[in-house]
């Protein structure tokens, strides 16, 4: 089974102010957003595509039906609320800079380059619950599709870090390495093996998926 992870595309224009967009932000892809999608269309095109799921957000939703229409196989959608991105609280609206100032650099750069929750923030939920979240759909995921199926999943940058728990020792790597970030428009790939997912891709453009399906 191969799992290929997608961050939606671009929901800001050039000039705009860029904030932290949680699940209770709704913005829909603006139009590099769109080209962004189109772009995994195109590497798509020669694939079928067994399954695809997506949060229910606009931007998600959008980025995965445009992202198979040109697949030889377009399963239904199915939409899925633990894909949903987080809730980021009082951070929601923000930009970089406001979050340093009434937060400190201390509070972002522990999320940015560890992942660590802030505190007092208003972050709805738990991490341990995302976590379980994101275990209990790719069981279901696997019992429900073929073993070697390829399925497409589209969610968002905090909520898409915590597939690396599916890969052994692998979210703690990311901390060395201080890479758990997911570009917009950009894609992973895991694929199941003997003992469990191995790492193919984290945050590469989508032409790199052609070395390894087809």
């Amino acid at each position: 089974m191969k799992l290929i992870l997608a961050r939606h595309g671009n929901t800001f224009r050039p000039g705009d102010k860029v904030f932290y967009v949680g699940g209770k932000n709704d913005l829909p892809l603006v139009e590099q957003g769109v080209a962004q999608a189109e772009r995994l269309a195109d590497v798509l095109s020669q694939q079928s595509i067994d399954a695809v799921y997506s949060a229910p957000l606009k931007r998600t939703k959008e980025f995965a039906e445009i992202a198979i229409k040109k697949a030889r196989s377009r399963p239904n959608l199915i939409i899925d609320e633990r894909l949903t991105e987080l809730d980021y609280g009082q951070w929601s609206g923000l930009s970089d800079d406001e979050i340093r100032e009434k937060f400190g650099e201390q509070c972002l750069r522990d999320w940015i380059e560890k992942s660590a929750w802030p505190g007092n923030c208003g972050w709805s939920g738990s991490e341990m619950a995302v976590r379980a979240d994101v275990c209990n759909l790719i069981k279901e995921i696997e019992g429900k599709h073929a073993q070697d199926a390829t399925v497409l999943i589209v969610s968002s940058n905090g909520k898409l870090r915590y597939f690396l728990d599916l890969i052994d020792g692998e979210f703690e790597k990311r901390l060395q390495s201080r890479s758990f970030k997911v570009g917009t428009g950009k894609v992973c790939l895991l694929q199941r093996n003997g003992k469990g997912f191995e790492l193919c891709l984290w945050n590469e453009e989508p032409g790199k998926l052609r070395d390894f399906i087809g």
